[in-house]
């Protein structure tokens, strides 16, 4: 185990902080550290019959368009279930009749505190996207053939997509076990 010796927040911003600092390995070894701290997310896959809407949209980090599920960032203290209706809404404009946990992801442990509840939602009716501002995203509809042909071809780049499309297809086969 780990534990800071010493630490500041070198950075408050809207989405992340930033930590750096010392900390002592169960060894007793000091090493610095830095880190990233964020709230943690949602992300959600929209199943519609046998059609999975996903969103493309730029992401400057990557400078590229990136095909992915609709997610968000979680408010401290929000519960994960409620974030991931609302940014499926505002995201892709579909309500969803059911939401269902498919577990929870960190996003790189080594450097930052995001973890990524996932969320398979069903039971949709469309109601309009609600776009942030800032956001610029078009909707995708794929076939669960084409995900799994994706998969298997490796085109899906965003990490948190490939884990939730993978659970999707799990929760769909009736060989997985729940």
């Amino acid at each position: 185990m780990e534990e800071w010796t010493e630490s500041k927040r070198i950075y408050e911003g809207r989405i992340f902080n930033v930590r750096v600092g010392q900390a002592r390995l169960a060894d007793g070894v000091t090493a610095p550290r830095e880190m990233v701290e964020h709230p943690g997310g949602v992300g959600i896959v929209p199943l519609s019959g046998e059609r999975v809407v996903l969103i493309r949209q730029y992401r400057i980090a990557v400078g590229d368009t990136v095909l992915e599920i609709p997610a968000g960032k979680l408010e401290p203290g929000e519960d994960p279930a409620e974030r991931a209706r609302i940014e499926l809404a505002e995201e892709t404009g579909y309500r969803a009749g059911r939401i269902v946990p498919i577990g929870a992801i960190y996003a790189s442990v080594g450097y930052t505190s995001e973890k990524i509840h996932l969320f398979l939602a069903s039971g949709l009716e469309f109601v309009g996207q609600n776009l942030e501002f800032d956001e610029r995203i078009e909707l995708v509809e794929l076939t669960l053939a084409q995900l799994r042909a994706q998969l298997k071809n490796h085109e899906l780049e965003d990490a948190k997509t490939v884990v939730a499309v993978q659970r999707l297809l799990d929760y769909l086969d009736p060989q997985t076990p729940r």
